[in-house]
């Protein structure tokens, strides 16, 4: 994408040094490591307006430049801003798709700025003026309609206005290179026909097979790997589970779930889920955020977790002068607060478990939630917990408002294990 800008600039007659330095400043500052919103917002548009400022004093804006400033982005990336590590990875092919497209109905607008297929899922990104969801109606391949479950994030922008991701999970594989089309049928409130189309070639990721029809069983059940595959963009697991739905819950009426986990025991960022099946059994698809070079191999480890029976609530009061707090989860050990700190008008809340089980880098398979005297919940939208170290998080939480004091809440987690029995290992070919 900077290439096709940079090509279009050099193909101008006219003097450009300092046009060149202030324009390749601007493209590379997209390319830096993401700051904070507010900072970040800043710096480009500063970049860009020194392009801007250089054009007016040289007194021309030629046709092809008129072009080219209309593909120069003002702000970073969507995909950079807001994806997961995948889509910052896979955002910077040359096959992902500059849109650039307003789409209105209804006198409600959507811009539609980059498209992309990385192999695995569709994701575009957008704008809007405010937070509201967009249900798809149609989404079609070269002319026929697929199942494709969808799921929306984003983040509001220093002006107000609201910056976010569609991802699609087709449930069939895609061609390499294919017509799209995008049928939305109501955003939040309003009902109407917004639509886009665009040609899409999928995104350069080097895929690796990590292997295929590896089998092992937990307890009575027996699984079999249909798809493992490692990219720029994400990993692709596939496990069939042979028997009938109600097989997959046993006797104890506990659920099946199943973690990928590095050399050190850590789980992989998963992210979607999904599964169909019959009563031969189901296969479940995994997507998980693509591999860092620390990992040397991976193992596929499945296990039941026993659903909640006797809801028991653990509460206390958290203080900086009480610190590190002890709140117990039962017999899968206690959440451990270490410390709090004032962060762009925020407060982190570091915390530990110190069970033995690997819960997930979202602090999944567990419960935990802080809230102010008043009910009031205080967890900030995008502050839930995030790992930072083997069963170490960290999570942001909304001021008080003078509404008393701030209560963190967990309950009593039933005991869950990984059975080592049950797991697959694939060492990671480099």
């Amino acid at each position: 994408m900077d290439k096709d800008i940079k090509k279009s600039i050099d193909s101008i007659p006219v003097p450009k040094q300092k046009l060149d330095a202030a324009i390749e400043e601007g493209l590379n500052t997209s390319q830096k490591q993401i700051m904070p919103k507010r900072k970040k917002i800043g710096i480009l548009v500063m970049s860009c307006a020194v392009a801007f400022g250089l054009l007016i004093s040289l007194g021309f804006l030629s046709p092809t430049m008129a072009g080219v400033l209309a593909r120069v982005p003002l702000l970073d990336s969507i995909f950079t801003s807001v994806g997961d590590k995948g889509l910052r990875v896979a955002i910077h092919d040359e096959n992902a798709v500059l849109l650039n497209e307003t789409i209105t109905s209804n006198g409600v607008s959507l811009k539609v700025q980059e498209v992309l297929y990385d192999g695995t899922r569709l994701a575009f990104s957008f704008v809007q003026d405010k937070a509201e969801s967009i249900i798809t109606h149609r989404i079609e391949v070269n002319g026929e309609e697929i199942n494709a479950p969808t799921s929306m994030n984003g983040e509001y922008l220093a002006n107000g206005q609201f910056a976010g991701l569609i991802q699609m999970y087709p449930t069939e594989s895609l061609p390499k290179e294919f017509n799209l089309n995008v049928s939305i049928i109501r955003i939040g409130e309003t009902i109407g026909d917004w639509q886009f189309e665009t040609h899409v070639l999928q995104t350069d990721n080097h895929p690796v097979n990590l292997g295929i029809g590896q089998r092992a069983e937990l307890d009575d059940l027996s699984f079999e790997v249909k798809k493992f595959e490692s990219t720029d963009s994400a990993i692709s697991l596939h496990i069939f589970f042979k028997g009938t739905p109600e097989a997959l819950y046993n006797h104890q009426n506990e659920r099946l779930e199943l973690f990928l986990l590095d050399q050190n025991g850590n789980s992989l960022p998963v992210i979607s889920q999904s599964g169909s099946g019959d009563e031969k059994g189901m296969l479940r698809k995994y997507v998980y955020e693509p591999l860092s070079e620390e990992v040397s191999d991976l193992t596929i480890s499945p296990f039941f977790v026993p659903e909640v029976t006797e809801r028991k609530e653990n509460t206390e009061i958290l203080e900086q002068n009480r610190l590190p707090l002890t709140i117990s989860q039962g017999e899968m050990g206690d959440i451990v607060v270490t410390r709090m700190e004032e962060e762009n008008e925020l407060t982190a809340v570091y915390f530990e478990s110190t069970s033995s089980f690997p819960f997930g880098t979202n602090f999944e398979m567990n419960h935990l939630w802080v809230e102010d005297s008043d009910g009031n919940y205080l967890i900030e939208e995008g502050g839930y917990p995030k790992a930072i170290g083997k069963n170490k998080y960290k999570m942001y939480i909304n001021d008080t408002k003078d509404n008393g004091e701030i209560i963190i809440k967990t309950i009593n987690i039933p005991k869950m294990t990984l059975n080592q029995e049950a797991q697959i290992t694939v060492e990671i070919p480099r």
